[in-house]
């Protein structure tokens, strides 16, 4: 039988005891796109039984190219690393990426995405609120991102606890988010991306969320032309099919949570 590194993951992390329990369970992925010097940034996740991961896994590989053994957005969308044949091949490209997307609808049951300007943040984090209480945007984002998690599992009768929550590893303030992300109660944990393909999925739904907030909310492409207004749209209808409740931080929301952190600083 071939390794296969999400069934490894559950015998490593869980006891003899728990591994029943588990595998009736969940599991979920977490990418984040953008970096605390880009303009926005966002995180994209799914969650799914280990089942249909690996189901998952197999339609995935299919759909890449030989040559491509991990998806990433950032090289797909500015043809290198792999895609220089694909270069304004706009037809196919569209065909592509609209098969992604149905392969991660028909694999996972629910998507997560929150999105943020980085503005908007830092405006909202004058006085390091947000810095003493969430460590960061990244870590920010991350815990908004189990939060959406969180209030699924809550619809849908299961104890989050129970969930496995992979984070993609080597992302700027990582450690961190693990950390909070266990204090409070969730069960994280970093792993490179190397061999798994269900970042993959994250990947595409977080970039596809800051590519939206940046066109739409930042620089209000859509307002003066036609084209990118149809290019946010049609990312916007994929982004439904994956992620139907995808949020976003906006100055207001970041504003209001700073208040509600204040006033809890306040009455301790």
């Amino acid at each position: 039988m071939p390794y296969n590194l999400l069934r490894h993951l559950e015998r490593s992390i869980f006891s003899d005891r728990q591994r029943t329990h588990y595998i009736a369970m969940f599991t979920a992925y977490f990418d984040a796109s953008g970096t605390k010097r880009s303009e926005v940034m966002a995180i994209g996740g799914f969650v799914a039984p280990v089942d249909k991961w690996e189901q998952f896994e197999k339609a995935w590989k299919k759909l890449l190219p030989p040559s491509i053994p991990l998806f990433r957005m950032t090289n797909f969308v500015s043809s290198k690393e792999g895609w220089e044949e694909w270069k304004g091949k706009s037809a196919r490209r569209a065909w592509f990426i609209d098969s992604l997307v149905k392969c991660i609808r028909a694999h996972t049951r629910r998507g997560f995405v929150v999105s943020m300007a980085l503005n908007d943040y830092n405006a909202a984090n004058a006085s390091n609120v947000f810095s003493r209480e969430a460590g960061g945007a990244y870590q920010l984002l991350g815990i908004a991102g189990l939060g959406q998690l969180k209030e699924w599992a809550a619809k849908k009768k299961i104890d989050y606890r129970g969930i496995l929550c992979i984070f993609e590893d080597g992302d700027e303030g990582g450690g961190d988010l693990i950390a909070r992300a266990r204090a409070e109660g969730f069960n994280a944990i970093p792993q490179s991306k190397k061999h798994i393909r269900a970042f993959d999925a994250c990947d595409l739904a977080a970039w596809k969320s800051k590519t939206i907030t940046d066109d739409a909310h930042v620089k209000r492409l859509h307002r003066s032309d036609a084209r990118s207004a149809e290019r946010i749209l049609k990312a916007l209808d994929q982004l439904e099919v994956i992620a139907p409740n995808a949020g976003r931080l906006s100055a207001k929301a970041l504003t209001k949570t700073v208040e509600q952190l204040r006033a809890r600083q306040n009455s301790a």
